[in-house]
């Protein structure tokens, strides 16, 4: 009896974790394990291999490291990370100073903020899409009554314009994730800090900058490295404001991926470059890692 109970106390654990297991086997790994395969493949649905040879080696990755639309891809993303995270992030601080301090209706303020980042990603770009039409949006409107614009702009349909017009969609959407972890990450910190610094004579400024940003830089860490790997995979807010357009001016890299697959049916290029997104991500997922392990070792 005694080996019996023992046994089902060890397999316990692993019954219980077997649904998500499978789950993750058959939504994540198995998926994952055909792309890897395909980006070998000759995958060209449209045309079949003239030699019958469906296995080229890295033919495909080659094809994806020379292709120019791929290159700007690239570029577009990264104008895109560097863009959305530092607005989210510096828009979401501030935010989280603003909720921080003792104000009349403060938790009214707390629970308002989530809202557009609870709203779902293409009811947000619908609204955006109306709020940047040239003819009846209401930012020409303003800016026009406010004298800032002489003539009307047509934000997504500019070349020029249109991927800094999707970044504001991004940082209006991601900065109350910001706000919330950064608030949580303040409200940790001691007050006996701010009360000594208060004593010293330390102003406000010098209280955020030598108490309260020392004090979140590991929150602050995972927050930065988090929104970098959303950010890389982010799909739905460019897609659905500018399908990637105009002139490819707002391809990101997953709408290459996209794109390539189900416009072009050449689903091995779209496998490879698929592939270099995700070790990409991969990698920054290991830095995430780190940070956090590092922040649980100083707790």
């Amino acid at each position: 009896m005694n080996k019996k109970r023992k046994w089902k106390r060890t397999l316990e654990p692993y019954i219980f974790l077997a649904p998500l297991l499978l789950i993750i086997l058959v939504f994540l790994i198995v998926p994952i394990a055909k792309a890897a395969v395909m980006s070998f493949q000759y995958y060209y649905i449209a045309k079949p291999s003239p030699d019958g040879n469906y296995f080229v080696g890295l033919k495909n990755y080659r094809a994806v490291l020379t292709d120019d639309y791929f290159y700007n891809s690239v570029k577009v993303t990264a104008f895109y990370i560097v863009t959305t995270v530092l607005g989210r992030y510096v828009i979401g601080f501030i935010t989280a100073l603003l909720l921080n301090t003792r104000f009349l209706g403060r938790g009214l303020a707390r629970a308002l903020i989530i809202i557009p980042w609870a709203v779902p990603e293409v009811v947000a770009c619908l609204v955006w899409i109306l709020m940047y039409d040239r003819d009846y949006g209401i930012i020409n409107f303003l800016l026009n009554n406010a004298g800032i614009l002489s003539q009307n702009i047509a934000y997504l349909q500019d070349v020029s314009i249109a991927l800094p017009a999707a970044a504001v969609v991004n940082i209006w959407k991601g900065f109350p994730f910001v706000a919330v972890m950064l608030l949580a990450g303040m409200q940790s910190v001691s007050s006996d800090m701010y009360e000594a610094a208060d004593i010293d004579g330390a102003g406000w400024v010098q209280k955020v900058r030598y108490i309260t940003i020392p004090s979140i830089k590991s929150v602050s860490g995972i927050v930065f490295l988090l929104l970098i790997i959303w950010t890389i995979k982010d799909y739905a807010i460019a897609y659905v404001l500018t399908k990637g357009g105009p002139s490819r001016a707002t391809e990101l890299l997953t709408i290459y991926v996209q794109q390539m697959g189900f416009k072009y049916f050449d689903f091995g290029k779209a496998a490879a470059s698929g592939m270099l997104m995700l070790l990409v991500s991969l990698g920054f997922t290991y830095f995430y890692f780190k940070v956090v392990n590092r922040g649980e070792d100083e707790v």
